[in-house]
């Protein structure tokens, strides 16, 4: 795509001479690797970049034998190793924020404040950490009302004492799909209200696992008094089929929920309220054996690369056993010893390991019963009002991603962080702050774009909405060739569902090119882009995204139902 050059203007303003000397440094770099662009790092975004992607960050709980957070360590306390290396620590922070109940609404946020370095210059401290948070709450069944207020009143706790003005708590309900979510908040009483309407779904219990256990044990019984061999192997593994679906659909929710945090700033964690998160879904049907663990590994990873805590609050039901054959009263003589009657506890075991998993990668906290629900919340809020910062650059000849480890100095101590660093792409970082700008606006990319959209229009069972975008050409880095100065841009978008559903992050790749004579576009050239949108309805949000490939700025649009 080639827009149409501005005649009058020519490169005579700063600007237009720094984004040349931008150029033709990237060109010079291009050519020559080994050269050092440390003379002018302000115009040079790909540097910024760069020395972004040098330094890791990682959150560290550190609490003691009675779980509560030891403060006042310093960075001596600590010993951090990527990988195999052991690294210095460049950034320490310990991050201590009063409880909400603590905390008036109206206490403004901090302002910087000069503190020494360890090299002895002054630095600026930042202001407290904001933080997002997401409730997923799974298809939980807790028919008892204490159980019930037990679970939901605990995650409200946990909000009271833990939400500061300017935080983000988001809701997500689950049942064989995303069945509803509530956008970040701060406002403690939606979020409790959300929590209430979330509780009046779990009031029954669910008996689809007995039922059809009880079927299976009403066939068996009935071959067998007819004489013929008992089998009921090809119903169990579609039941088991069928338990791994759900567990994989709800892996993709959670791994896209986590998606959207990564481009958010500040302490990101996301609970987990689970009866089924299984090392080995099913398992209670006796049927053949699917294993998970590549798919918890997954969802792990992805929470490692965006920064996010996972902890897990195992909320099955109050029973003394799990629905099993040898429950049924369809029971046959001497089916005592059989293959199910192990899968009593192996069905809590293998939740407990899924959840496990999740949570001691990520680390999280993990608490296995409903009657300890009230520790859970406790714990989870330890985290979100105290923990330490720690940044270290990656060691030469390290990978970025690599496991870590870090320890502390101090007797009784335990650390929970996360347990490997994942490097991100350029591509992948974009497409996580496009997921994150449908909940909260992406303020902080520097390359202006404006949009428009046409009414949508439908096409057999999908709706399609043409989007223009539209980018001044004089924000670009364009590089100089010998036939033209070029550059290229990529828009990524994503599309928000009215359920709570949004799709994968699409992208497009432009390509944008002047003769060498135009080499100062006006300010009103702007690059023009359509894009056409497939959504489910006019009620979706649209976010989208804009990446000048040369020069690594970004810009940031949302289209909201109705919108334009």
């Amino acid at each position: 795509m080639r827009p149409q050059p501005h005649q009058s203007g020519r490169c005579t303003s700063r600007r237009s001479l720094r984004r040349r000397l931008a150029s033709a440094a990237l060109l010079a770099a291009l050519l020559a690797p080994g050269t050092d662009g440390a003379e002018e790092p302000q115009t040079l975004p790909r540097v910024r970049g760069a020395v972004e992607l040098s330094l890791v960050n990682v959150d560290v709980a550190v609490t003691g034998k009675d779980g509560r957070p030891i403060e006042g360590l310093a960075a001596s306390d600590f010993a951090v190793v990527h990988g195999k290396s052991p690294v210095s620590i460049s950034n320490f922070r310990e991050e201590r924020l009063v409880p909400r109940a603590e905390v008036s609404m109206a206490v403004p946020v901090p302002a910087p404040v000069p503190i020494a370095s360890e090299a002895g210059a002054a630095v600026l401290e930042a202001p407290p950490a904001r933080r997002h948070v997401i409730l997923f709450v799974d298809h939980l069944a807790l028919p008892d009302k204490r159980e019930r207020e037990q679970v939901f009143g605990s995650l409200k706790e946990l909000v009271k004492k833990t939400v500061r003005p300017g935080d983000g708590v988001m809701v997500v309900s689950w049942r064989r799909g995303v069945r509803m979510a509530w956008p970040y908040t701060d406002d403690v009483a939606r979020i409790e209200r959300a929590l209430d309407l979330v509780a009046g779904g779990t009031i029954r219990l669910d008996r689809d696992a007995q039922n059809d256990l009880d079927q299976f044990a009403a066939t068996e019984a009935f071959q067998a008094w007819a004489g013929e061999p008992p089998d009921t192997s090809l119903s169990r593994d579609l039941s088991v089929e069928q338990a791994y679906n759900e567990l994989k659909g709800k892996a993709s929710a959670v791994m896209g929920l986590v998606s959207t945090m990564a481009g958010l700033e500040g302490k990101k964690v996301l609970v987990l309220a689970s009866r089924s998160f299984s090392r080995r879904p099913g398992v209670e049907y006796s049927g053949h054996r699917v294993e998970t663990g590549r798919l918890l590994d997954e969802v792990a990873a992805r929470a490692n690369a965006a920064g996010v805590t996972i902890h897990a609050l195992y909320a099955a039901a109050w029973q003394p056993d799990l629905p099993n054959v040898t429950d049924s009263r369809f029971q046959p003589p001497g089916a005592a010893g059989s293959r199910s009657a192990t899968g009593r506890s192996d069905a809590r075991l293998e939740d407990l390991a899924g959840l496990e998993t999740l949570s001691g990668r990520t680390g999280g906290v993990l608490v296995g019963t409903t009657m300890e629900a009230p520790l859970f919340a406790e714990r989870v809020s330890n985290d979100l009002v105290h923990w330490y910062s720690i940044g270290y650059p990656v060691p030469p000849g390290a990978s970025a991603s690599a496991r870590i480890s870090v320890r502390v100095n101090r007797k009784g101590a335990k650390v929970r962080t996360r347990r490997e660093v994942i490097d991100r792409t350029p591509e992948q970082r974009m497409e996580d702050r496009v997921l994150a700008n449908l909940f909260r606006a992406d303020l902080s990319g520097r390359l202006p774009i404006g949009l428009s959209v046409e009414p949508a229009r439908r096409e057999k069972e999908r709706f399609v909405r043409t989007v223009t975008l539209r980018v001044p050409v004089k924000d670009l880095v364009l590089l100089p060739e010998a036939a033209a100065r070029r550059g290229a841009v990529n828009v990524f978008w994503v599309v928000a569902e009215p359920n709570g559903e949004f799709s994968g992050v699409r992208s497009e790749r432009h390509e944008v090119a002047f003769p060498p004579e135009e080499s100062a576009p006006g300010p009103e050239t702007e690059l023009r882009l359509e894009v056409p949108i497939e959504t489910s309805g006019p009620e979706a949000r649209i976010s989208l995204g804009v990446r000048d490939e040369v020069g690594g700025e970004a810009g940031f649009g949302l289209i909201r139902p109705g919108g334009r």
